[in-house]
Order: structure tokens, then C-alpha cells, then sequence
């Protein structure tokens, strides 16, 4: 896959197969997640994988992250589309049956939150990118970080920042192509 074709091809997927994935498919995305940009090759990026009962646990994290911080503003910014709100509330609760939750944490550095969080977001895309590639889908979470300290407790972590939360599996379904905003850039210098 060339990687434009993963760059334009890839989804935040939200509903996925009962099939497992195999270790090997999630060290690979890994191996190369790591090789993203990091302020002062740092490299603050920590991955913790999760299986089994414990995917349940974070199921249930986010389903009140989702009613304690992202409802509201979901209301907010689609007053008219209450069904997006019921969708993102269906996933939140289950994950969209992932059968693989990945807790992505930042240990902080000298640089502070501003260069950590830009670094680790660079291994989050390469994750993303390369979870396509490999016949994967992800949705990259951000809604469970407000119960940072309940999903600790299911880590184990408690010496890092989470930073998002990916649920992992073999996408149900196709996922449609979202527009690309207009005035997204600007030329400056140029003839």
C-alpha cells in the first residue's frame, strides 16, 4: 500500500468484526508506530495493550466519560442531528465491540505538555496509518482522558499522562468519506 493510499483511505472506524486480532498484527503497528518525530528524540510514547475483561472495564470508562464530558458538547455542535449524538453514545458504551483497546501515554520532559503531546500524537498517526495498512481499523479517542485516573486503575500506569485510547479490530462495514474543509491553508511569498 502506497502511503498516500493509506493516508486518503484510512477511517476512524467505530463498529468492528467479533473476529480477534493476532499479537504479531499489533507488534508490527507498533515497531513502526515508534519510528514517529519526537521533540528532542524523546521518544515519550507508551503503548499499553489490552485484551480480554479489562476491554470491558475501559467499555465502561467511557461510557461515562462519554455522559459526563462529551454529550453536552456533542448536543452543542449538532443540535439538529440527534442521531450522531445516539451513535457516539452506542460507541462509547461498547467500543464498537473492539475486541483490542490501546492506552496511549506521554511520559513528560524538560520541553513540557506542548512538545510531549505533539510527539506522542506523531506515533498516534503513524499507529493509525499503519493499523490500515494492515487490513485494521481504529478510531483514535480522546473523550476517556477526562477519566484518566479510572483507566489507571485498569493500566496499571501511574507514572505517565494517558493521552488517547484506540480501540482495535477488523472494521464491520464501510465508513463514508468525510469532506475536506475549504481555507484549510494559505500561500505566502509565492507568485
Amino acid at each position: 500500500m502506497e502511503l498516500e493510499e493509506a493516508i486518503i483511505g484510512r477511517r476512524s472506524v467505530r463498529k468492528f468484526l467479533n473476529k480477534p486480532v493476532p499479537k504479531e498484527k499489533i507488534q508490527k503497528i507498533l515497531d513502526l508506530s515508534v519510528w514517529a518525530p519526537s521533540g528532542m528524540n524523546t521518544q515519550n510514547w507508551y503503548f499499553v495493550v489490552i485484551m480480554g475483561e479489562k476491554v470491558d472495564k475501559v467499555r465502561q470508562v467511557a461510557k461515562k466519560s462519554f455522559e459526563q464530558y462529551i454529550r453536552a458538547s456533542l448536543n452543542k455542535m449538532y443540535p439538529d442531528r440527534p442521531e450522531i449524538v445516539d451513535y457516539n453514545s452506542k460507541f462509547s458504551a461498547n467500543l464498537g465491540g473492539a475486541s483490542v483497546v490501546v492506552c496511549v501515554y506521554r511520559s513528560p520532559t524538560v520541553e513540557g505538555d506542548l512538545t510531549d503531546l505533539q510527539s506522542v500524537a506523531a506515533a498516534i498517526q503513524n499507529f493509525m496509518l499503519v493499523s490500515y495498512q494492515e487490513g485494521l481499523g481504529a478510531c483514535w479517542m480522546i473523550g476517556p482522558v477526562h477519566l484518566a485516573e479510572e483507566i489507571d486503575k485498569i493500566t496499571g500506569v501511574n507514572d505517565k499522562k494517558l493521552q488517547a485510547v484506540i480501540p482495535v479490530g477488523y472494521p464491520d462495514g464501510s465508513f463514508p468519506v468525510p469532506r475536506r474543509k475549504e481555507g484549510r491553508f494559505e500561500w505566502i511569498g509565492w507568485d
